[in-house]
């Protein structure tokens, strides 16, 4: 940084490069900043973060990565698929009778659906469970409750999109487990889906084989009446010809009540179907309607206590993996063994609750259940009961007209009555006849429900590599160690920008100074700019210095920090060097760091004879002063320092040191030392007229400088605000712009 660094006219200060000291940064910072610059910010803490911590970073996360990779593989546990296959027909097949059956076509989904609940149900998975090879596999074996893992989690129904395939699969470590455990509920389910089915027709059966028994009896009886009934009538008029029951040919005129008698055939017929429907439904009520155990588990699952409780156990879950892979102990680590007894005492509570509440929602679901019988019920009552009301009006009908046709003194009309009454009741046996033997038939119709193909042992598992478990991993170490550093710098809480200095630690920041360029004796057009840019920064903190106070008395300037390596020694130097400019009077720079001196090596001249040697009265001031730098800018090096700071400034030495240089220079500016680090600074900066608080961004801490600040005050030096140092060029350009001088 040379006062013909940048290519800017009148520089009138100095003709010697001045090594690289620090930055120094503009005047004050808006309060606000806009998003766009928050989002720099969090950039920029990353980056920084990453470079301050990656010796521990990199290193970590290839070591996690790596560990966590490995355990990842080494516990891995390959799991087979077995799947088998069944189709669900969209209508019902028939073997000679449709007539009977209901299309269900509109209703497909419905029953895919039901299907689906009938294979997890519990009596079909205590079937498949009740073979011995199935309730000794090993995953199935140490479950409290096999049924309930197998219907919620382990075995997976699904329709195969919209073809008629159902797919019933599971997965297990062992393949011809997996394909045992899937064949055995299929079985179950064929098994006790054919029994019930079978049960309810041969109910149905017995029940019109019964009506049709009685009627056979009734039929008999016409019969012999009729057969009396005609031989009368033959022997009052030989030309009647008797007819025989069969096919035989009416000897009477056409039955005026025939179509009364037809349709009072119909309605009994239906409503002895009827009868036969409400009996065998009304024998299904007397048992309890079954519950599917995926429907009651689930809403057991729901209850909010049992939620909550589920909600922890996955918690506590959680925090076991979490410890498995971080901890060296694995499974012996205490707080492993602690979170392990919490799942074990929240699973004797979930167990608790879940019986306690079980037999409440079962008796609800099965009320609800029981519901929709009870509606097909009563709708089957009130038919019948319409159809007996249709009946009995027919019949009132019918006798009726009877009487009247007998009063008209007709001969033949008994004759009429009975063979019409025969015919009636051969009508309503032969339909009782038809409908038994249809069910008879049906019965043996193909399963609307057939298996395609039974699952067999598969022979690739799901994933030869757990990619998605090692993503998740890899995922995890790469982002803990730069998690972690993180923290750590979040802890220590950096100064990152003005607005932290003024909000956190409410610190007035009077200006921010760019970075300056590693080297300044390697020019380069981007190092001119950079240069251009930091002293375009210096001079910004020097104008709102001399026109924030220009009315005040301020001659001697303190430049401190908390620690070293927070840039106080380029600020000062730079400083002193921008005040000569401006003004065109000499300007003192005074290093006060005895112990760890810098002027020296910034301005490139000796530190034998300085600030001590002038505290012990061996030298004058004039003497000690270094004027071969500039003409405008002269030094005061610190000197070789042979006892204690506090010595040497305990006696008020400073202050007349100080007092005499006021007679011969516009401005002072003293470097201290640190002030955390040595107190002696306190005693520069309180003889000083004013003092400024340096602090480097992204290094200094909101605490250490709000410590340095508070110290300054407490000692009663005057400080007048912080200055951030080590803002990148770029981002002061974009916040305050850049001005080249042209010639």
């Amino acid at each position: 940084m040379t006062s013909k660094s940048t290519p800017k006219k009148k520089r009138n200060v100095g003709s010697k490069p001045i090594a690289k000291a620090g930055r120094i940064q503009p005047a004050a910072a808006n309060a606000a900043r806009g998003a766009k610059n928050d989002h720099e910010l969090s950039v920029q803490f990353f980056v920084t973060t990453f470079a301050r911590w990656w010796k521990f970073v990199v290193p970590a996360t290839l070591i996690l990565v790596v560990a966590l990779a490995a355990g990842v593989l080494y516990t891995f546990q390959p799991v087979f698929n077995a799947i088998a296959s069944l189709r669900i027909q969209d209508s019902t097949p028939y073997v000679a009778f449709s007539d009977h059956r209901v299309d269900d076509r509109h209703d497909a989904k419905k029953y895919v659906h039901t299907q689906i609940e009938l294979l997890r149900s519990r009596p079909i998975l205590e079937q498949a469970l009740s073979k011995p090879e199935i309730a000794r596999i090993p995953e199935i074996a140490k479950r409290s409750d096999p049924v309930d893992w197998l219907a919620t989690k382990a075995l997976v129904i699904l329709p195969k999109g919209d073809s008629e395939l159902l797919e019933v699969s599971y997965a297990g470590p062992d393949p011809n487990d997996s394909a045992a455990v899937v064949n055995a509920v299929v079985d179950s389910y064929f098994s006790l889906h054919r029994d019930r089915s079978d049960q309810r027709i041969n109910r149905v059966v017995e029940l019109l084989e019964i009506e049709k028994t009685r009627r056979e009896k009734q039929i008999a009886m016409l019969r012999s009446e009729i057969g009396e009934l005609e031989k009368q009538l033959v022997t009052k008029d030989p030309n009647l010809i008797a007819s025989t029951l069969g096919n035989a040919e009416v000897i009477v005129s056409d039955n005026p009540l025939r179509g009364i008698q037809e349709s009072m055939a119909a309605a009994q017929v239906e409503a002895k179907v009827l009868e036969a429907q409400i009996t065998a439904l009304e024998e299904a009520l007397q048992n309890e309607p079954e519950i599917p155990e995926v429907l009651l588990a689930k809403a057991v699952n729901e209850l909010p206590e049992i939620a909550t409780t589920l909600r922890q156990i996955g918690e506590k879950q959680s925090q076991l993996s979490q410890i498995l892979t971080s901890s060296a102990q694995g499974e012996n680590d205490p707080a492993y063994v602690r979170c392990e007894q919490d799942v074990k005492n929240l699973e004797v509570s979930l167990a608790r609750l879940r019986e306690n509440a079980r037999p409440r929602i079962e008796a609800e679901m099965r009320a609800y259940a029981g519901l929709e019988r009870q509606q097909n019920l009563a709708k089957l009552k009130t038919d019948l009961a319409t159809k007996k009301l249709i009946v009995a009006n027919m019949t009132a009908n019918y006798q009726e007209r009877l009487r009247e046709a007998s009063l008209s003194g007709d001969q033949t009309m008994d004759l009429r009555v009975k063979k019409d009454t025969l015919a009636r009741e051969q009508f309503v046996y032969d339909l009782i006849a038809k409908r038994a033997t249809e069910l008879n038939t049906e019965k043996n119709a193909p399963n609307r429900v057939t298996p395609l193909h039974a699952a067999t042992p598969p022979k690739i598992p799901v994933e030869s590599i757990p990619w998605k478990l090692l993503a998740l991993a890899t995922m995890f170490g790469l982002i803990t160690p730069m998690g972690l550093a993180c923290l750590a710098e979040m802890s220590v809480r950096r100064v990152s920008n003005v607005e932290q200095l003024e909000s956190q630690a409410l610190i007035p920041v009077v200006g921010e100074i760019a970075k300056i360029p590693n080297r300044a004796s390697s020019y380069t057009s981007g190092t001119q700019y950079e240069l251009g840019i930091f002293e375009e920064s210096i001079d910004s903190l020097r104008t709102g210095l001399i026109l924030s106070h220009e009315h005040e008395d301020i001659q001697a300037i303190a430049v401190a920090s908390a620690v070293s390596g927070e840039g106080k020694s380029s600020i000062s130097s730079q400083l002193a060097v921008s005040l000569a400019r401006s003004t065109g009077k000499p300007v003192l720079l005074i290093d006060g760091d005895m112990r760890s001196p810098d002027a020296h090596r910034i301005f490139n001249i000796s530190n034998q004879v300085g600030l001590a040697e002038v505290l012990q009265g061996e030298k004058k001031l004039d003497e000690a002063i270094n004027t071969e730098w500039s003409e405008h800018v002269h030094i005061l090096p610190a000197g070789t320092l042979t006892k204690s700071p506090h010595n040497l400034l305990g006696s008020g030495e400073f202050k007349k040191v100080l007092d005499e240089a006021r007679h011969w220079y516009r401005y002072i500016v003293i470097d201290t030392p640190p002030v955390l680090a040595a107190s002696e600074a306190l005693v520069m900066a309180r003889d000083a007229d004013a003092s400024l608080v340096c602090c480097m961004r992204d290094v200094s801490r909101q605490s250490h400088t709000r410590t340095t600040y508070d110290r300054l005050l407490n000692v009663g030096a005057r400080p007048i605000g912080a200055v951030l140092n080590g803002v990148p060029t770029r981002t002061y350009a974009r916040r305050y712009g850049s001005y080249d001088y042209s010639g």
